[in-house]
């Protein structure tokens, strides 16, 4: 018995013109479309989330280049198979179409390189994560980088009716609208999810695609993606950048979608960091609260860990916030870029090992402990940093109360203010 192909393949758009979504990047007069009807002979690195089209365009660029098509798949091919395809072609050039590219190696992504200098190979790259991030700059200089979306619903909703039509021979009256509407949010932007449910259904329940069938069948489907993709990172940005702008309503939102998808590691993760990146010194006692409460949730695991969890996103909304220390970082970041220019005090030095009194002055440095108050009016900055201040508070309650002290201890060691 042959292979029975699956309906996403079956209904593959042949042409521009059956090519849904991407209308930015397709539709005449934009850079895709011209590089596709002109035949320009550039290479692509096509982005975005599985289920956009990025397979079906290369399939459509080859039909339109009159190119052979050849297909490797980073995830389980190899150099074997790569050298096996480019051999099948010696004197012609074909489009080679690499899905999941951003799994590829970078040594097997040099060794594409001669063959698209030679034109032999029209590289289409298909991956779900910013090639900026995961493809080498030799490969990456030499493609055109466009980024796909998530097809809108009425895109997904179009191809649903007419694989009803074509593939399983349905009327107009007999398309339950209401229960196609269903299956393309069920989708969540994925064409292939949509076609496999509606594949699935009609090989279930037969001519009867009813709202209760379809109901019935798509419960849950909408809340998966790849962890590993980028609209993983997408969706702990949107939470972590919600509870920055102290959005409560939205992080809260984020983080149901971030937990549905049973990604509890990322979230709790990104509790444990943020609060000291952006409460810090604003407000310690909540930083505090809010680790305790993320450590907690990660005890309990779900589904109880989302009230701890619900608990600490809501304090980070909440609480006043700093930043102070990024643009701290900055400051020093630049002046600890090169040690070896600002040499620090003699007595600073360590000073367990031999002689290292004789050799290096370690520990010759007045004891702080052993001064009024535990400080030592000494200097502790390398040369050249003598005075410079990298702290300045935020506008919030407890850091100008912090900054006072921060000061008096500066004036009493330095016997003088900052600047002075």
């Amino acid at each position: 018995m042959p292979i029975r192909k699956p309906l996403a393949d079956l209904i593959r758009p042949k042409d521009l013109s059956q090519f849904v979504g991407q209308k930015d990047l397709i539709k005449e007069g934009q850079p895709l479309y011209q590089i596709i009807i002109k035949h320009v002979p550039i290479s692509l690195l096509l982005w975005g989330p599985p289920g956009t089209g990025k397979t079906s365009l290369a399939q459509i660029i080859a039909r339109e280049f009159n190119y052979p098509l050849a297909n490797f798949n980073a995830s389980i091919d190899n150099k074997a198979k790569l050298t096996q395809i480019i051999n099948t072609y010696p004197y012609q050039s074909f489009v080679l179409l690499i899905d999941e590219i951003h799994r590829m190696t970078s040594t097997l992504q040099d060794f594409l390189l001669p063959y698209l200098e030679s034109g032999q190979i029209l590289l289409i790259g298909a991956t779900t994560e910013n090639p900026i991030m995961s493809i080498v700059p030799a490969v990456r200089s030499r493609c055109q980088i466009f980024e796909f979306k998530a097809l809108s619903d009425h895109d997904i909703e179009q191809v649903l009716i007419r694989a009803l039509k074509e593939v399983f021979n349905f009327k107009d009256e007999n398309i339950d609208q209401e229960a196609i509407k269903i299956i393309a949010i069920s989708a969540d932007g994925d064409l292939r999810v949509a076609l496999n449910l509606l594949e699935t259904i009609h090989a279930v329940n037969g001519e009867d695609l009813s709202v209760e069938n379809v109901k019935q069948f798509v419960k849950g489907q909408h809340f998966a993606y790849d962890r590993k993709a980028t609209k993983h990172y997408d969706y702990l940005a949107a939470y972590s950048d919600s509870m920055a702008g102290s959005d409560t309503d939205a992080a809260l939102y984020y983080l149901a979608v971030l937990l549905k998808n049973g990604d509890l590691p990322s979230v709790v993760r990104r509790l444990r960091e943020i609060p000291y990146t952006y409460i810090g010194l604003a407000n310690p006692e909540q930083a505090t609260q809010i680790v305790i409460a993320t450590n907690q949730a990660e005890k309990i695991g779900m589904p109880k860990a989302k009230y701890p969890l619900m608990f600490a996103t809501m304090l980070m909304c909440l609480s006043p916030k700093s930043g102070a220390f990024d643009e701290i970082w900055q400051k020093i970041d630049e002046d600890s870029e090169y040690p070896s220019k600002h040499l620090m005090p003699r007595g600073l030095r360590d000073m367990h090992y031999k002689y290292s009194e004789e050799i290096t002055g370690g520990g010759l440095i007045d004891n702080p402990f052993a001064q009024p108050f535990q400080i030592a009016k000494q200097n502790y900055m390398p040369k050249g940093l003598e005075g410079k201040r990298y702290y300045f508070a935020k506008d919030n309650v407890n850091e100008k109360k912090l900054e006072q002290q921060y000061l008096k201890l500066h004036k009493y060691i330095y016997g003088k203010e900052y600047g002075k």
